[in-house]
């Protein structure tokens, strides 16, 4: 637990709390947590952005770069409850366009366990699939 941010997990989602606009200082200690996170396979990070009253650009540097290591990664990443402000700023920088952005925890949650349910009904069809063309070949 630090003072800028919490981590806690939910369902086997790791969610991270901003509790206030991060300076250099919080932004390292932010990228620390981050880091191992985004290093492990299939792993599902949430940021939630409810008590967070700005954001810079550095700091929108790190949420693409955990969304895109995560994604490739097989995991998920989505940004929470940002207020009004800060949602101005997600879609005017690109970023809305480039990560999941949604109004709540809750809605962030369902929308990285529905990429859990992705790949296995992806996984379910390759087997089905595997299986039609064994059968054709005998």
């Amino acid at each position: 637990m630090g003072r800028d941010w919490e981590l806690r997990e939910e369902t086997g989602t790791k969610i991270l709390r901003l509790n206030r606009e991060l300076d250099a200082e919080g932004l390292s200690s932010l990228e620390e947590v981050l880091t191992p996170l985004m290093t492990t396979p299939k792993s599902r990070v949430i940021i939630d952005l409810a008590a967070c009253p700005q954001v810079t650009s550095e700091v929108l540097r790190l949420f693409l770069v955990a969304a895109r290591r995560l994604e490739t990664q097989g995991g998920g990443f989505a940004l929470a409850a940002p207020n009004p402000d800060v949602q101005r700023f997600l879609e005017l920088s690109g970023v809305a366009k480039l990560c999941r952005v949604l109004p709540s925890v809750a809605e962030a949650l369902a929308a990285v366990k529905g990429d859990d349910r992705m790949e296995f009904l992806a996984q379910a069809v390759l087997a089905l699939l595997a299986r039609a063309e064994a059968r054709e070949g005998v």
